[in-house]
């Protein structure tokens, strides 16, 4: 596996080393951490890359709280910013805007503890020390909205306080980057993505069954530029939609059908089954925290009590989610020009995977289609995004641009990411490798 090859570093009086990078990845409901460490193996575009260790746990379900808490004050300050336009701060009360900071504050002080954990517990089992590591990149989603002034951001990382625990080199606010560049924000992880899974001999579609089900397609790299033609489509709620259900049919009993086990005790709605076609509201582009799946929530709690059992109302929807996924990619696959006349791959990723009716009836949809799952090329899909934020963190400190402007709507791509100094040994060791570390000439079409 090599580094992302239309730009890079190079430097040929310089012998090869083993560069180490950290990555962190928060989901987008702040339940789950995932964590990676990789190596790269000398400099250049085309110095090959080692995944050394990678980890994944639960948040403590009192951060997750706390994190939704937030995003709920957030919203209920941006409301009142419009319906009180006289209010002093110009974004909600003082007494509202007072607990929307401490609140933030809060999350982040927790979050860093449980991150700085996390480092620990990734350097110890890859065996190496923090002096060994050049930078940890965390990436999470964030707390923004759209407003008429545009789009606020703010990162869920305490980098000062998690670089002054732990004394590494921080390298976060991926997304803000983007933004400045008059972009959305994201998504920051494509270009990473590409570079795992790209193929010079086929075409590859990205199914990704997490909490939303979410299509990415990697054009076949036939040369440098290969990379524009990627693009990114939200489909349908998945295991926000399941996972809710699940919780509030079984009154709290579980809130995950592992294995899809109660699914697939039950039967198909054809009169439910309408009503989430009649309510399915196209993802279109990328969405950060995924798309809501509140409007077929109460389509299925309307038959909550009655003759059907909540096993039936699981099956259905996910005989929908299947449903809804295979037919966007047959669509991509009959309507999308690069993908004409090659061959094309269909990976499977996400933790929805594991769900085995709905992965059976997305197979039978696809019939003509072999689908591969992304363990198959030897990648881990539960630290897939913690692998891509490494990674994504050694293109900030290699200088190498990495927000697509035809994904993010930026007006010119450009390296992400803010570093915060770590201990004063750690930064001098980052400030060297980046001095030493000098970006390939680019012609103009490449620049543009």
């Amino acid at each position: 596996m090599q580094l992302f090859s239309f730009s890079g570093t190079s430097n040929k009086n310089i012998e090869p080393v083993i560069r180490w990078f950290g990555g962190i990845s928060v989901s987008s409901d702040c339940h789950r951490i995932e964590t990676a460490m990789i190596g790269i193996h000398g400099r250049g575009s085309g110095a090959p890359l080692e995944i050394r260790k990678t980890i994944s746990y639960d948040i403590p379900p009192e951060i997750t709280a706390s994190y939704h808490s937030l995003q709920e004050h957030f919203t209920n300050l941006h409301n009142e910013k419009y319906t009180n336009p006289t209010n002093n701060n110009g974004i909600g009360t003082n007494t509202n805007f007072a607990e929307f900071c401490f609140l933030y504050q809060h999350v982040l002080r927790e979050l860093a503890s449980v991150e700085e954990e996390a480092i620990d517990e990734l350097l110890s089992e890859s065996r190496l020390s923090k002096n060994d590591v050049l930078a940890v990149g965390v990436h999470d989603s964030g707390v923004r909205f759209n407003t008429s002034d545009g789009l606020f951001y703010r990162s869920l990382c305490d980098a000062s306080f998690l670089a002054e625990q732990t004394g590494m080199n921080i390298v976060d606010s991926f997304p803000a980057q983007d933004i400045s560049a008059g972009g959305g924000g994201g998504p920051v992880l494509t270009l990473p993505s590409w570079v795992f899974l790209k193929s010079p001999l086929a075409a590859r579609v990205l199914l990704d069954l997490g909490r939303t089900a979410r299509l990415t397609l990697f054009p076949r790299s036939e040369n440098v530029f290969s990379y524009q033609k990627i693009a990114v489509f939200d489909l349908v709620p998945c295991g926000s939609l399941l996972d809710a259900l699940t919780y509030k049919l079984t009154q709290g009993k579980s809130s995950i059908d592992i294995g899809g086990r109660l699914t697939v005790q039950g039967c198909q709605i054809a009169s439910l089954l309408n009503d989430f076609r009649s309510v399915r509201a196209i993802g279109g582009g990328w969405n950060p925290l995924g798309l809501s799946a509140e409007s077929y929530l109460e389509t299925a709690f309307k038959l909550n009590g009655s003759e059907c059992s909540y096993q039936d109302i699981l099956c259905t929807a996910s005989c929908f989610i299947a449903e809804s996924a295979a037919a966007s990619v047959r669509q991509v696959l009959g309507e999308v020009e690069f993908l004409q006349g090659i061959n094309v791959e269909i990976l499977v990723t996400g933790a929805c995977r594991m769900h085995g009716m709905l992965m059976n009836s997305i197979s039978n949809h696809l019939k003509q289609n072999r689908l591969i799952q992304v363990t198959d090329l030897g990648i881990l899909p539960e630290t897939f995004d913690a692998i891509c934020t490494a990674l994504l963190t050694v293109m900030s400190i290699d200088n190498i641009p990495s927000n697509i402007p035809a994904l993010t709507g930026c007006d010119t791509s450009k390296p992400l990411g803010k570093i915060t100094a770590g201990s004063t040994t750690n930064w001098y060791r980052l400030i060297q490798e980046m001095a030493n570390t000098k970006p390939a000439a680019r012609n103009l079409r490449s620049a543009m």
